[in-house]
């Protein structure tokens, strides 16, 4: 509101006072200069040119009514054109004042008060139809008499001008690819919601949303085709949710929910596991079919925490609790869950020394050719033997090792010593054995990896055609062009290369071809039941085909039972690995299998 400098009459030098313009009613021009301000309560002079004030006051509601008087639209509760009046205030009330308006104006006073309301309605609903509003401004303008046009051009500055502040606000308040509250927003409602829950003693509940394998679609797809599907679920998830309640999007593919005013935990239950019903029905981004899943946690006021920072990481540990327990369920919080959250620091903590203290070590799992029954190969397995814990289970310490970046020197170390122990038994006489090592994302995109894939070589001496580096899928179709050449700098070094855990991410087939592998390595997922799920028997059936019209050989993870080799054999696979034949060994171990030649028997 802006401050008014009046005086008590019109003297120059007339002490002034300072008045808000939320207490005027009406501005008149009196004589050629004076202007008199009237409140409810009584009259000043302010000594100022009367065609600038409507300006000055005019997002405070003044409008130039007619050619002698300003009238504060916000005090204005009828018009009787009849008259050529408006009454500011109650037009029953003697002591009301008015302001003229000659019926003359009449046309002039309805179309101000119908600009305003159009302009009040575009700004609070976000109704704008931009053209339609211009269209009209322009007739008005054509129309009115020159006294006016100053009036319809303010508001229409103005206008304007509410606008491009209501935009930027927005932005400031909303996330630009959903148009769902941000994360800045969502702490001031859920600071809103902590006084009044504290005030009236209500329960509510923070729940944090997590689409599971989103960094998939991202790899494999692209980003515009995920951005595409987190608009998509954005719209789903803003109809699922309540109006009492708040959604926002807490950061990527991260969303957080507000259940205000609740009355039971069963509550929040029950809007976790409506979800996997919201979810059921694909996305369709695209020529794609996209199957979401998610992982959720959810901590409630005030039993999980009393204030902000604690109910949102309590959130946050019962979100990662789902993801660690493989995603497409809800977890509550429980502060048994912190006792986790410390040991997966600790692990971070140890794992950074592991290296130097030489705790990792390589186990091995023979490849075996399904033509003759012959061990040709193996992969190398890391494995974590921490002094206090034993050892370390590779699906708890191989993701938190990605996801702190120190996947890449532990991976570089077993790419390595791989390579040296493979050497040391092909110094021993023993028959060539091609060793297989996993690479990750990170490790294939650090600068000069080709050079430390030539350094491995050059050291240990092993001949390139004895190694073979497996990458997943995924791996694969992130940033498609450089994984190409790449590829060809490594077939030129004379390396081996397989595509790991195929069909289990979003590839398109056309890029197997161009990619030019030595091995296509199939999923154990599918393995498992290919002798009980006609689904998966197809899927392994055609896979096998593919490999075949490719020149590519095909190499079935994970087969436990004579059955599953059974039906390999008679699809044609190539090649196996998996428990039927050995598990995982030491080196010491796996030297024994080599020296036993030990071989599988196909009948």
């Amino acid at each position: 509101m802006q401050k008014i400098p009046v005086t008590r009459d019109s003297k120059r030098g007339s002490e002034v006072t300072i008045i808000d313009s939320s207490e005027v009613i009406k501005i008149d021009r009196f004589k050629d200069k004076e202007i008199i301000i009237h409140t409810r309560d009584g009259q000043f002079f302010l000594d100022l040119s009367f065609d600038s004030l409507e300006e000055w006051l005019f997002e405070d509601g003044f409008r130039l009514l007619d050619s002698s008087n300003i009238v504060n639209m916000n005090h204005v509760e009828a018009y009787d054109h009849k008259k050529g009046l408006v009454y500011l205030g109650g037009a029953q009330n003697k002591q009301t004042k008015t302001a003229s308006a000659a019926r003359i104006h009449k046309e002039h006073i309805e179309n101000v008060m119908e600009l305003l309301r159009n302009a009040k309605q575009a700004l609070e609903n976000g109704d704008y139809d931009e053209q339609k509003f211009d269209q009209r401004f322009e007739e008005l303008m054509e129309q009115a008499d020159d006294q006016f046009l100053r009036s319809y051009a303010t508001i229409r500055a103005v206008t304007e001008k509410k606008k491009a502040e209501a935009k930027i606000i927005h932005m400031a308040y909303h996330d630009s690819l959903t148009n769902l509250p941000n994360r800045t927003l969502f702490h001031e409602k859920l600071s809103q919601c902590f006084a009044d829950a504290q005030l009236h003693g209500k329960m509510f509940a923070v729940v944090f949303f997590d689409v599971d394998r989103f960094k998939v679609i991202n790899d494999t797809l692209g980003h515009h085709v995920g951005d595409k599907l987190l608009k998509q679920l954005a719209r789903k998830l803003k109809v699922y949710v309540k109006e009492k309640d708040v959604i926002a999007r807490y950061s990527g593919d991260e969303f957080i929910f507000l259940i205000n005013d609740m009355k039971h935990i069963d509550e929040a239950v029950s809007f976790a596991r409506g979800i996997p019903q919201l979810l059921k029905q694909p996305f369709l981004v695209e020529e794609h079919e996209l199957f979401v899943t998610a992982s959720i946690g959810i901590s409630l006021y005030p039993q999980d925490g009393t204030d902000e920072e604690t109910l949102l990481k309590n959130a946050d540990i019962a979100l990662y609790r789902s993801k660690e327990k493989g995603g497409s369920m809800y977890q509550m919080y429980h502060p048994e869950m912190n006792k986790r959250s410390l040991h997966r620091l600790n692990l971070e903590f140890d794992m950074r020394k592991a290296l130097e203290r030489e705790e990792f070590t390589l186990y091995y799992q023979p490849f075996v050719d399904l033509q003759q029954g012959k061990m040709f190969g193996m992969e190398c397995l890391l494995r974590w033997n921490h002094p206090t814990w034993g050892m370390v289970s590779p699906g708890e310490f191989i993701p938190l090792a990605e996801e702190t970046g120190l996947i890449v020197p532990i991976g570089n170390w077993v790419l390595k010593k791989a390579c040296m122990q493979n050497k040391r038994w092909q110094d021993k006489g023993y028959p060539p054995l091609c060793i297989s090592v996993n690479i990750s994302v990170s490790q294939f995109h650090q600068s000069g990896f080709i050079q430390v894939v030539e350094e491995a070589l050059a050291e240990s001496g092993l001949p390139p055609s004895l190694l073979c580096l497996e990458i997943t899928e995924n791996v694969a179709m992130q940033n498609v062009p450089h994984i190409i050449e790449s590829m060809n700098k490594l077939r030129e070094l004379g390396v081996r290369i397989s595509i790991d855990d195929f069909g289990t991410g979003y590839s398109s087939l056309s890029y197997l071809k161009r990619f030019r592998v030595h091995t296509l390595k199939i999923d154990q997922s599918f393995i498992r039941d290919v002798t009980t799920d006609e689904d998966n028997a197809a899927i392994v059936t055609a896979l096998i085909a593919m490999s075949h019209r490719l020149k590519i050989k095909s190499l079935a993870e994970g087969v436990e039972t004579k059955e599953q080799l059974d039906f390999l054999v008679a699809q044609g696979c190539n090649e196996i690995q998996g428990y039927l034949f050995s598990k995982p060994v030491p080196a010491e171990d796996f030297e024994l299998l080599i020296k036993e030649n030990k071989q599988l028997c196909l009948q």
